[in-house]
């Protein structure tokens, strides 16, 4: 059974124990969604718009962004922007080939391996899904990118 089948599983089970009324009704067809009984149960939450469009923003490209703002007649001027902006590493959790030959050339010259880089970067338990991502091009979490560009923006500073 997959993850995502368990818990909605173990969810309909407690809907069932805890809130039978709306259970009947999901049974009846009254409430169209397992989802919706739970929203309705308080066991889950309904996204905001807001959390939808942090979601959207966060799948979207540098072109689809831009295309965005103009859309909405934002200003992009100085003031708004932030201090020091980091170079684009990757497409969202994937690292760009680009910035893993990047990262390869810098552990090669300093005969780090990738849990000395996690290190450095601040994650030392992320080493194996490191190693992952520059091997067969695995996810990472968003902090960790980030901590990543920091991290190859200084050791670039340094050549």
């Amino acid at each position: 059974m997959s993850k995502t089948r368990k818990r909605q599983s173990m969810a309909g089970q407690r809907l069932k124990r805890d809130f039978p009324d709306l259970h009947a009704d999901l049974v009846s067809g009254r409430i169209p969604s397992l989802k919706k009984a739970l929203v309705k149960a308080g066991l889950a939450n309904k996204p905001t718009p807001a959390e939808k469009l942090l979601k959207a923003w966060g799948k979207a490209n540098a072109q689809d962004r831009e295309q965005f703002l103009k859309k909405i007649g934002a200003n992009r001027d100085a003031s708004h922007a932030p201090a020091a902006t980091l170079p684009m590493i990757a497409n969202g959790r994937y690292l760009l080939p680009q910035t893993i030959r990047d990262i390869e050339t810098i552990m090669f010259r300093r005969e780090l391996s990738p849990a000395h880089v996690m290190k450095e970067v601040g994650f030392p338990t992320e080493g194996r899904s490191f190693t992952r991502a520059l091997a067969r091009n695995a996810s990472l979490r968003l902090a960790v990118i980030t901590a990543l560009a920091t991290w190859l923006r200084e050791q670039k500073q340094q050549d």
